[in-house]
């Protein structure tokens, strides 16, 4: 639903994306294996273990990379917003899918020395200073940072990061889900709730989450 919600279609008649953006998902890790994304990977890195092996560990990077990037036009599966883009997978989390803002902040800086155009992290830390550093160095490459607004329901009350695109979460009927952040740090919200997408280990499901709004969005950007 989310696609033809934000006007995908007409979208893609003007570009559907080009290998030659990069949007580095900072997670999880991705399965490089999926047929749904395995065209589409380039080379990353894993600044939590400092090597470059990104497989996916806990399943959330790969869902975070579907709904940015998934392959179109291949007859299986889902699409992604920008499903001819390529995906760089940046793994910064523990094996139980924690991130830190200091691994977060490294993948940064990596990503865009090695070429990606836009990075999207589905965690909420917009307001750390390590990462807002981090981001602003993206930026000042040329690139486009986007951030999860986090899924406390609440009001998020810390000043606007210049350098990140927050995003909270919308349903099908274009209202706020109930447990999206919101605020002033929220720069626009996408579709987040029953986004379906594709699976670490191969295979699709149905996501929620403003981790799902945040690579919306960041498909858009590339």
């Amino acid at each position: 639903w989310h696609l033809a919600k934000i006007g995908t279609p007409a979208a893609w008649d003007t570009t559907p994306g080009s290998s030659s953006v990069i949007i580095a998902i900072l997670d999880t890790g991705v399965d490089s294996t999926h047929p749904d994304l395995s065209t589409k990977i380039v080379a990353g890195w894993n600044t939590y273990n400092n090597n470059n092996v990104t497989l996916d560990v806990y399943g959330h990077g790969t869902a975070v990379a579907g709904t940015a990037a998934a392959t179109m036009n291949n007859s299986i599966g889902v699409a992604g917003v920008a499903g001819k883009c390529s995906i760089m997978p940046i793994r910064i989390s523990d094996t139980s899918g924690y991130g830190y803002s200091s691994t977060i902040a490294s993948g940064l800086i990596w990503a865009a020395d090695h070429g990606a155009r836009v990075a999207n992290i589905s965690y909420a830390l917009n307001s750390n200073a390590t990462v807002q550093s981090a981001a602003q160095y993206f930026v000042a490459k040329g690139g486009v940072v986007t951030m999860s607004a986090g899924n406390s329901g609440t009001l998020d009350t810390n000043v606007n990061n210049p350098y990140i695109i927050t995003v909270s979460a919308t349903g099908s009927s274009d209202t706020l889900a109930s447990w999206s952040t919101y605020g002033s740090t929220v720069d626009v919200a996408a579709p987040g709730v029953s986004i379906l997408t594709t699976n670490n280990g191969g295979g699709y499901g149905s996501w929620s989450g403003t981790s799902f709004s945040a690579p919306v969005t960041a498909g858009v950007a590339a």
